[in-house]
């Protein structure tokens, strides 16, 4: 394991890649704009076969002392590739980097003074602090505003593990800064896992920690084709009834996927699980939790 200088201001932001020569150069640049600077850019790459790693490694050249290259056998996926570099890295804090979007010049900076705010609220516990998001083309020109209301996400409404049941998504990875007694209840080799960033923010509700949604946007979210989760083709306003019928099998089997997931956590019965969902829809209706 990598040990981080002694600070416990010091973030490591973890980034995975795979294939990603197009836009990993944007995306390290927004990094060293970023107005808070103490941080430090690990990437694992998931076996390229591109010029990805060449182009990680010209960065490397100019920014030795920002940044680090992980090298270890590929892990087969995003989910897998991200958990496995919790566990090579040690930070007070940690953070998600997608190899394909931008971060906004002050996205660290606003994470971490919401962090350190929730920290003193809630001393000893584990925390998730995720903004909101604009959802972007290959070119950045806009898509949509915000991702919170594309997705139908209501982050002050899923403040506990059993909460969890209403959305299936209930951070947006490349947005997460969390810190290590978060990392601490994340087991990276959960086999039910589906994304790393669902995963974490359960760990962390299932140890009754904190995952605080911020509504303001910190990350152009690039769409393009190739990423390996993106924003989805459907926003949450067209979901409907009818929508359900024609699409059922792809929705079942996200629930069933999900389900699974919180099923290894100790979560309860189906009954249950419907249950929080069906109160998460009327928290959102009456406007209150």
């Amino acid at each position: 394991m990598t040990n981080m200088k002694d600070n416990n201001q010091h973030i490591a932001i973890l980034m995975a890649t795979y294939n990603g020569e197009r836009f990993v150069g944007e995306q390290i640049d927004s990094l060293l704009g970023q107005s808070y600077e103490d941080w430090h850019l690990y990437v694992h790459d998931d076996g390229s076969k591109d010029g990805t790693v060449a182009v990680i490694k010209g960065y490397i050249q100019l920014h030795p002392d920002k940044i680090t290259l992980l090298e270890y056998a590929p892990q087969g996926g995003a989910c897998r590739n991200f958990l496995s570099m919790i566990g090579k890295v040690e930070a007070p804090y940690y953070m998600f980097c997608d190899q394909d979007d931008v971060w906004l010049p002050n996205k660290i900076e606003v994470s971490l003074e919401e962090m350190k705010r929730q920290e003193a609220e809630h001393p000893g516990k584990p925390i998730v602090i995720h903004t909101d998001l604009s959802i972007v083309d290959e070119h950045l020109n806009g898509i949509f505003s915000s991702m919170y209301e594309y997705t139908g996400k209501y982050p002050q409404y899923i403040r506990t593990f059993n909460d969890t049941g209403g959305h299936t998504s209930i951070a947006t990875g490349c947005t997460m800064l969390f810190n290590r007694l978060a990392e601490k209840g994340c087991d990276a080799q959960a086999e039910k896992a589906i994304m790393h960033d669902c995963w974490l923010c359960l760990c962390a509700l299932k140890q009754q920690g904190v995952v605080y949604g911020i509504p303001e946007k910190t990350v152009l979210y690039r769409q393009h084709g190739d990423n390996c989760v993106g924003s989805g083709e459907t926003k949450a306003a067209d979901v409907n009834f009818l929508f359900r019928i024609r699409h059922f099998k792809k929705v079942y089997e996200q629930n069933r996927n999900y389900y699974a997931m919180l099923r290894s956590l100790g979560y309860g019965s189906i009954f249950k699980y419907l249950y929080y969902k069906i109160m998460y829809k009327r928290r959102i209706r009456r406007g209150a939790y």
